[in-house]
């Protein structure tokens, strides 16, 4: 079952040149680091990868485009937020399996250790899904010519200075010294 995980998770592990067997053995190896000691934790700790894998590419693509669609960016970070609630709830169960083993491993039923394989293919897919949104999105607005850049010596059409935290209690004094004068009137 670990080779079924690993090979489920090797498109996740691939970057483009990537060999599938080292992909494998990367994921491997990255499912032996949750230690899994019943099948149904080997199932767990590869959706909480799967998961994990899908939500940082939306929300690499996210960061990459968001100065070109702003609702394929938002779409995206739905998608990073949705795949991190699954891992979130995978990793709860997982370690809600552990617990259960721990103190009562005579009374494990065959629900809590046995390999849900229909479970498991839904949130792969699902995962892989997210996955290929994100690098379809990314290379499709990569792709796109790169917007004119201004002429030397005029101002950008929209110009925006770097929002710090310095800035907005500046502009939060500005404002509130603007009101205690209160509103300006025309003479």
């Amino acid at each position: 079952m670990r080779e079924q995980a690993a090979a489920a998770l090797a498109p996740f592990f691939m970057t483009g040149t990537d060999d599938a067997a080292v992909a494998v053995r990367e994921a491997a190896a990255l499912l032996d680091e949750y230690a899994p000691m019943t099948p149904k934790e080997l199932q767990l700790a590869a959706q909480i990868v799967a998961y994990d894998f899908a939500a940082l590419a939306c929300l690499g693509a996210s960061a990459t485009v968001r100065t070109q669609d702003l609702d394929v960016m938002l779409d995206l970070q739905d998608s990073a937020l949705s795949m991190n609630a699954l891992s979130d709830k995978s990793t709860r169960a997982l370690e809600a399996r552990r617990r259960e083993r721990e103190r009562a491993p005579h009374t494990l039923s065959a629900a809590n250790t046995q390999w849900d394989n229909t479970a498991f293919r839904k949130a792969i897919a699902r995962a892989q899904e997210k996955l290929l949104y994100a690098n379809t999105k990314l290379a499709a607005l990569q792709q796109k010519a790169p917007e004119p850049t201004p002429e030397p010596g005029k101002p950008p059409a929209v110009s925006a200075e770097q929002t710090t935290l310095s800035l907005l209690a500046h502009r939060g004094a500005e404002a509130a010294a603007a009101l205690v004068k209160g509103p300006r009137t025309r003479q």
